[in-house]
């Protein structure tokens, strides 16, 4: 009778039962502890299928293009070579929602170019994060060839950033054309920061 009255009353204030809210917060938080996104691929038990992007179009690393992906100089996270294997190039745009709101993760975007091996400045380009860029000018190859590498492969190449989630727990990454050629991305990982 008093579970009863309690609902009764609930309905009559306009108050919602506190299940509806719980799911309500399960579902706004359902990348709570992070997505990693395999880019122009159809994904493993590690990382989703390309999704949440625009723009671009989408490529395979050609089988006669030797590759070192998770080359320790450049790589602080190794993520499988198959996920390294596929891309979106031209200017395209990732919109991740479904992270905690106000929380920090570490965006790790990985980058692996099998078309321009050879010669820097080949593909320069803009990366931002909710607006703000965090790298201007972009040059994969040249960021690979000041590591020491040389044009005999295509190297993996990961860069991270920390990103406070806004409000609406969307992060947007942009992959702007600059100065040369297209941009170019291989794989995307969000995670929890960690102290």
């Amino acid at each position: 009778m008093v579970a009863a009255l309690t609902m009764l009353s609930l309905f009559a204030t306009g108050a919602a039962p506190a299940q509806a809210a719980t799911h309500a917060d399960s579902r706004a938080a359902a990348h709570a502890d992070g997505v990693s996104i395999d880019v122009g691929g159809s994904g493993d038990a590690t990382f989703i299928a390309d999704t949440y992007g625009t723009g671009g179009i989408t490529d395979s690393k050609p089988d006669n293009v030797a590759s070192l992906p998770n080359w320790s100089r450049t790589v602080s996270h190794p993520i499988p070579a198959e996920i390294w294997h596929t891309a979106r190039h031209t200017e395209s745009s990732y919109s991740v929602p479904d992270l905690t709101p106000g929380a920090t993760y570490e965006v790790r975007l990985y980058f692996m170019d099998w078309y321009f091996t050879r010669a820097p400045k080949q593909r320069i380009f803009d990366v931002a994060i909710n607006g703000t860029k965090v790298l201007t000018d972009f040059d994969i190859r040249g960021t690979l060839i000041d590591e020491g590498a040389d044009g005999a492969a295509a190297f993996g190449l990961e860069k991270d950033f920390q990103v406070t989630v806004p409000a609406d727990g969307t992060v947007t990454l942009d992959f702007i054309r600059g100065a040369a050629n297209q941009p170019q991305i291989n794989a995307i990982a969000i995670v929890p920061a960690t102290e």
